[in-house]
C-alpha cells in the first residue's frame, strides 16, 4: 500500500475512534517532508520604474547573472509650455497671420501630446509581445519535474552563495533559479503559471502569499537563505534531516514567484504548455535588481533522494496541470 494510502487509512480509523480530526492539511503529517527556499524584497520597495533587460537565457546558457545592464526606462517626458497668458496670433496681415496660425497649431499639438503621455503614466508598449510598463506585475511559475537531485543541489548552491540583502544579489539569485529550471525542460511534467497586476505593495503581497502557500506543502525547511539586513549570512542548511524513502516517488516541485516592474507580455497562462512556461522563465531570468520588487524561490523535497509520489504532488499542489 502506498504511503498516501496508509495515511488515509490511519486518519480514517482515528476519526472513527474519535482520536483524530480528518482534515486535508493533516493528510501527510505522518511522514516528514523537507523543503528549501530563499528570497526577499528590494531595498527600494519597488518604487522605481526599473528596467527589463530583455532576457538572460539563450540556448541553454547563462551569462553574467542573466541581465545585460540595459533596460526600459518607463515614462515619456512632459515638456512644459509657458501658460501664463493668452497666445496672441496675428499682429499683421497676410503671411504673418498664416505663420502665426501654424505656430499656434504646432504648440497645441505639442501640449496635447505631452498631456496625453503624462495622463497615461508614461506607459509604452512594443508591438508583438514587447515591453509594457503598467506599474507592477506579480508572476508565479511552478513546475513539477521528475527526479532532479541535481536541481536541488543547484538551488542549494544558489542559496549558499547568493546575497539576498542587495537588490542586484537578490535579482541574480532569482535569475539563476529560473535558469536551473530552464535547463531541465525535458523533465517537466506538471506546470502552473499565474499573473497578477497592481501596485508595488499589492504585487509584493501576492508574491508573499504564493511563497507561503508553497512552504505550507512541507513540514521542515532544511535549506534557507532570506534577508536579514546584516553583514553575516543568514544561510542555513540542516544536516540531521531523515526521511523514509519509498519506491515510486519521483517528483520535485519548484516554485518561483516574482514581483517587478516592466515584465514582458506573457500571453495566456491557463493550463500552460512547456513553451509558455519557458517564456515566463525567460522573462524571470531577465528581471534586474532595479526593477525587482520581491522574489521568492521554494522547492520540495530538499533532501537528496527524497521525492513526491504523483498522488502527493497532485494533492499538495492541486493547481498544477499536465504539461
Amino acid at each position: 500500500m502506498s504511503r498516501a494510502g496508509r495515511s488515509l487509512m490511519m486518519l480514517g480509523l482515528g476519526a472513527l475512534l474519535g482520536l483524530a480530526p480528518v482534515t486535508s492539511t493533516a493528510l501527510f503529517t505522518a511522514q516528514a517532508q523537507s523543503g528549501g527556499g530563499f528570497g526577499g524584497s528590494s531595498r527600494g520597495g519597488g518604487s522605481s520604474g526599473g528596467g527589463y533587460s530583455g532576457g538572460g537565457y539563450s540556448g541553454g546558457g547563462y551569462s553574467g547573472g542573466g541581465y545585460m545592464g540595459g533596460g526600459y526606462s518607463g515614462g515619456g517626458g512632459f515638456f512644459p509650455v509657458p501658460m501664463g497668458g493668452p497666445i496672441i496670433v496675428g499682429g499683421g496681415g497676410g503671411g504673418g497671420g498664416i505663420l502665426g496660425l501654424m505656430l499656434f497649431g504646432a504648440v497645441m499639438v505639442m501640449v496635447m501630446g505631452s498631456m496625453r503621455r503624462a495622463m497615461s503614466g508614461g506607459a509604452r508598449g512594443l508591438a508583438g509581445g514587447g515591453m509594457e510598463d503598467t506599474g507592477a506585475r506579480a508572476v508565479l511559475v511552478q513546475v513539477a519535474l521528475t527526479h532532479g537531485d541535481e536541481v536541488k543541489a543547484a538551488l542549494q548552491e544558489v542559496a549558499r552563495h547568493g546575497d539576498p540583502d542587495t537588490d542586484e544579489g537578490l535579482a541574480r539569485m532569482i535569475q539563476e533559479a529560473a535558469v536551473v529550471l530552464l535547463r531541465q525542460r525535458a523533465r517537466w511534467t506538471y506546470g502552473r503559471v499565474e499573473v497578477a497586476g497592481g501596485g508595488p505593495q499589492q504585487t509584493e503581497g501576492q508574491v508573499g502569499a504564493w511563497a507561503t502557500q508553497a512552504r505550507a506543502a512541507f513540514t521542515r525547511q532544511t535549506t534557507s537563505h532570506y534577508q536579514n539586513r546584516d553583514d553575516s549570512s543568514a544561510y542555513e542548511h540542516a544536516s540531521d534531516y531523515q526521511y523514509e524513502k519509498e519506491v515510486g516517488d519521483l517528483y520535485l516541485v519548484v516554485t518561483i514567484a516574482v514581483a517587478a516592474h516592466a515584465f514582458p507580455a506573457l500571453g495566456q497562462t491557463e493550463m500552460p504548455s512547456a513553451r509558455e512556461i519557458e517564456t515566463v522563465l525567460q522573462g524571470v531570468s531577465g528581471v534586474s535588481g532595479r526593477s525587482l520588487i520581491r522574489g521568492e524561490v521554494v522547492w520540495s523535497p530538499d533532501a537528496e533522494g527524497e521525492f513526491l509520489s504523483e498522488d502527493e504532488a497532485i494533492m499538495k499542489y492541486g493547481e498544477l496541470s499536465k504539461i
